[in-house]
């Protein structure tokens, strides 16, 4: 018997001798995925503001593909404004100088090398898309813990390229600005 003329599963009632088995094929398959769909989002459902990114800078460029191997990163990264206003991690001083974590060439001595942590994760005119206050977030939050798939050398080299080049490259042919890192750096923590 062709799908012609094969009962409709909701009414019942022959199929109407016009649609073509692909045709009635096509409509089953669109009513389950309908019926499916609800299920699939529910599932598999983020917030729809939900903007961070637990990955390195080179995973973030695959999509934020999860290739981890060992234990699941912990990615519960604090804000720079958190950090302002709360108690730092063991050995991280917000009197010491940005250069203790951070160094400076020429270029940044004056402002960032003058600097304390503190100063510089409050926010400062001349921190030209808050690279500095970002890193700084990032960087107290790999000292807390909370923030595992970042590591400081990992940091320090995304300062060193900006500074010294004005862009980092996460990955071989490819150039972050300014803008890019700091988006980078502000979607890694909540």
């Amino acid at each position: 018997m062709s799908t012609e003329h094969q009962p409709d599963a909701d009414t019942g009632q022959p199929a109407p001798a016009t649609l073509t088995p692909r045709g009635a094929a096509r409509r089953r398959f669109t009513r389950a995925g309908v019926a499916a769909s609800g299920v699939l989002l529910t599932l598999q459902s983020q917030p729809g503001m939900a903007a961070e990114v637990c990955t390195t800078p080179s995973g973030y460029l695959s999509g934020g593909l999860q290739s981890f191997r060992g234990p699941k990163p912990v990615c519960a990264g604090r804000n720079s404004r958190y950090w302002a206003s709360h108690n730092w991690p063991a050995g991280c001083s917000k009197e010491a100088s940005f250069t203790r974590v951070f160094a400076c060439d020429s270029s940044t001595t004056r402002t960032y090398g003058s600097s304390t942590q503190l100063a510089i994760i409050q926010g400062k005119s001349w921190d030209t898309n808050g690279i500095g206050r970002l890193l700084m977030a990032c960087y107290l939050n790999v000292r807390a813990g909370i923030s595992t798939f970042q590591t400081v050398p990992m940091l320090q080299k995304i300062w060193s390229e900006y500074q010294s080049k004005g862009y980092y490259t996460p990955t071989a042919g490819v150039r972050w600005n300014g803008a890019q890192i700091a988006n980078y750096l502000q979607r890694s923590m909540e």
